[in-house]
Order: C-alpha cells, then structure tokens, then sequence
C-alpha cells in the first residue's frame, strides 16, 4: 500500500510543437542581418513614442544626446520588457488585453441580482433521453 502511495506518474506533454517563435527575416526583398521579433519592434516604437513625448514635455531631457535618448534607452528598455512577464504574458499581451478589461461595463452582479428578484423558478428535468 505505502509503495502505490510514493509511485510517481510522468506525463508528457507535447505542446511546444505547436509553438511556432514568430520572427521577421526580411522586409519586402531585404533581408536582414538577424531575425527581429515583431513584439520587439513594436514595444520599440512605443518607448521611443513616450521618450519623444518625454522629451517634448521635460526639456531637460533635451539634453541627454540623440543617439542615447533614441537608440540606447529604448533597446534597454525593450531587453528588460522582453524579460519580463506580467501575469506569465507578455507585456505587450497584457496591456491588449488590459485595455479592453478597463472599459468593459462590470455590472454583473447588478444584473444577476436584479434579474434574481423578478425572475419565476425554473425546474430543470435531466431525464431527457427517451431510450
């Protein structure tokens, strides 16, 4: 009895075959130097977006040379995105699926106890079947 309790069971799953990396190669007929991830680019061009909106904003970012301001702080930045998982998603992720969260109409308790007061009781058989 104690040797069936301590018995492990190994389950394997094969999921990650269905999982395809998504990468760009090329642009058009150019090749790139190395694959880039569309995430990437696109948290990219959004934190270079808020440093050039910073930048508009903040005058003494101004100060701060180009190539750092554009360049350097939105790799790092997109580095450190990248590594990090919100909810185990992607920041990216997230943030698409937060933004829909945050204008939902959350009433459903209102509805569920409003409908409650005014609905008759419902029997529910579950011998449906004839055979």
């Amino acid at each position: 009895m104690s040797e069936e309790g301590n018995r492990s069971i190994t389950l394997y799953s094969y999921r990650k075959v269905w999982f395809v990396e998504k990468k760009i190669y090329a642009i058009q007929n150019i090749t790139l130097p190395f694959p880039v991830n569309p995430y990437e680019v696109l948290e990219f061009l959004v934190v270079v977006g808020v440093v050039l909106l910073l930048s508009r904003m903040v005058p003494v970012v101004e100060n701060v040379p180009v190539v750092l301001r554009y360049a350097v702080l939105p790799y790092v930045t997109v580095k450190y995105l990248m590594k990090l998982k919100l909810d185990g998603k992607n920041p990216v992720k997230y943030f698409c699926g937060l933004i829909p969260y945050l204008f939902h109409k959350k009433c459903y308790i209102e509805h569920f106890r409003a409908y409650r007061r005014e609905a008759e009781k419902v029997k529910l058989n579950w011998f449906c079947s004839k055979g």
